[in-house]
């Protein structure tokens, strides 16, 4: 740990001076640091990491080695700093002390993220979408109300322009009409006038008629094609798709998941027992280290209890903080029908353009994917095998705004019961969790 903070050398020398070592370069090192000892220990305590500065960052959990980084970052005040998703995986305590540090920070920084406590705190936004960079010197919450009316306005565009479009529509064919009942008049007076005069009376008329029907018809291709144009303006900011199968509604196991004073050496002698009926939704909580991803791979039987039991009733389904379930290198279309193989390729295709990846998107290997879609295809490769339980650890990761908008209402639609890791309240209370199991640090 003191190494990747860049404290390991001159810890290193003090240890060497306190064992006896007269070495110039150790006293180099050290440059009159004789509390560097307590000093590392302040630091990283203030950062919520209260271990040896020894301990190999290899034992780590995903939280813990996300503050050690942004440790590193933060010692050096005077530098721009480019944070790519620095509160994923932190706890609550943890997205405290990284909004600490950034008010902190004099040296500036360009920050993505998808946290709108964090976001909130920044008064420049800059929005990267398919149709380019969009700058607003406006907080969060005020940048999504704009977002919002935007989506508003471009909805009645869309609504104007289609019935425009039908409007036009009806006049062309009004104007067909016209002209195939004035085509049929003139076949039958051509028997009763004479040559020259009925061939002059139908010239005049037909250039009449075709200048009336060319105006008409170039205005509704016009009214297409605006429709067309507003149509893909509001697909640029529309809500992604995604929703439960109706199959997901059959009857399940009344009790899918019962954990039986079970016991693992991350949890400090804490006992675990936990029984889930039904429909529950539960939060798995603690603070990062505390073996919240552990119990999440006992379950999946990647790894045994040191005591106790577990019992799954019925199907399982984990999305977890890697992605397993994803072949990366298969298309996102493949690495659906691998799950769902009775699914349709084209209601596979349907699914997957809900979430943006349509055309050939949708046969490009995984690997090329941003985390957010991977996300997203792992969630819907969930759906697709009807779980009776379902394991999450971390799901809102790497989700922008629209995206965790979504997996909220998917997770509320759930009919199954939810075993749930989140640091987000907001996220956790608009899935509905009723139900806490909180392991010891």
């Amino acid at each position: 740990m003191a190494d990747l903070i860049g404290w390991g050398e001159p810890l290193r020398a003090l240890e060497r001076i306190e064992q006896g070592s007269c070495a110039q370069d150790d006293f180099e090192l050290l440059a009159d640091r004789w509390n560097l000892r307590s000093d590392l220990a302040d630091l990283l305590a203030e950062a919520g990491l209260r271990l040896d500065p020894h301990v190999p960052v290899s034992t780590l959990s995903g939280g813990q080695l996300t503050r050690l980084r942004l440790l590193a970052l933060f010692a050096r005040p005077a530098h721009f700093l480019l944070l790519d998703e620095p509160d994923n995986h932190l706890d609550a305590s943890g997205i405290d002390w990284l909004s600490q540090q950034l008010a902190r920070h004099r040296g500036g920084y360009l920050l993505v993220s998808h946290d709108r406590r964090l976001l909130n705190q920044t008064s420049h936004i800059l929005e990267l979408s398919e149709q380019g960079l969009q700058s607003a010197r406006l907080s969060f919450d005020e940048f999504l109300a704009q977002q919002a009316e935007v989506q508003a306005a471009r909805s009645t565009s869309l609504a104007q322009a289609v019935r425009s479009e039908k409007a036009a529509a009806r006049s062309l064919q009004k104007v067909r009409e016209q002209a195939a009942r004035r085509a049929s008049q003139g076949r039958r007076e051509r028997g009763s006038q004479a040559k020259i005069l009925l061939d002059f009376k139908a010239e005049q008329a037909g250039k009449s008629l075709g200048r009336v029907l060319d105006r008409h018809e170039r205005g509704h291709s016009a009214q297409v094609e605006a429709r067309t144009e507003a149509a893909a303006a509001l697909a640029a900011v529309q809500p992604l798709i995604m929703q439960w199968p109706e199959e997901i509604e059959r009857k399940g196991a009344a009790q899918p998941l019962v954990i039986t004073a079970a016991s693992h050496v991350r949890w400090h002698g804490q006992r675990v027992d936990l029984v889930l009926q039904r429909g529950e939704r539960c939060l798995l909580g603690g603070r990062n280290g505390c073996g919240k991803s552990s119990l999440l791979q006992m379950l999946r039987g990647v790894l045994e209890p040191e005591t106790g039991s577990f019992r799954i009733n019925g199907k399982m389904a984990c999305l977890d903080q890697g992605l397993s379930l994803i072949a990366r290198d298969l298309s996102p279309l493949a690495n659906l029908l691998t799950v769902a193989p009775t699914l349709a390729e084209s209601d596979a295709r349907t699914r997957l353009a809900g979430i943006a990846l349509r055309g050939d998107r949708a046969l490009t290997p995984c690997h090329g994917l941003s985390g957010g879609e991977r996300l997203k295809l792992g969630l819907l490769m969930v759906l697709a095998q009807l779980p009776d339980l379902l394991l999450l650890d971390e799901p809102d990761n790497h989700l922008d705004h629209p995206s965790r908008q979504l997996l909220t209402q998917v997770l509320a639609d759930y009919p199954g019961t939810l075993l749930l890791v989140s640091h987000d309240p907001d996220f956790v209370a608009g899935v509905g969790v009723g139900k806490e199991l909180n392991l010891s640090e």
